[in-house]
């Protein structure tokens, strides 16, 4: 069995080194995200304390970004009609937080991380 760490370490070297390989693998929201680095043969597990989502030109309209269930609808939507166009976007480990971004419809998510796993394939 793969050793699995509890850092966010492994995600910001993946992501800093290679963030074009990083992919979102496979959702179990309300509260999981699995990332996938095809360079290093990684997965990273994301436990999710919070999901925001936004258009930037319609964010500056409206202050309110959807979160909760409206941007995990959102996000499950990206994922199901355009996987190859979702990527990562930013990863901050220190504020806890990752970003990702549907190139297809332009929308970004912001996700408040509780923890970070990442194991090896």
């Amino acid at each position: 069995m793969a050793q699995t760490f509890q850092s966010g370490a492994f995600i910001q070297q993946c992501f800093a080194s290679h963030r074009l390989c990083l992919t979102l693998k496979k959702l179990a929201l309300p509260e999981k995200i699995l990332l996938a680095c095809i360079s290093c043969n990684m997965l990273h597990r994301l436990t999710v304390r919070a999901l925001t989502t936004h258009v930037p030109a319609v964010r500056a309209a409206s202050e309110e970004a959807p979160g909760g269930d409206e941007a995990a609808d959102c996000l499950k939507h990206c994922l199901a009609a355009h996987q190859v166009a979702l990527g990562v976007r930013e990863v901050d480990v220190l504020r806890d937080s990752v970003g990702l971004r549907c190139a297809e419809c332009r929308r970004l998510y912001d996700l408040d991380v509780a923890a970070f796993e990442t194991h090896q394939r």
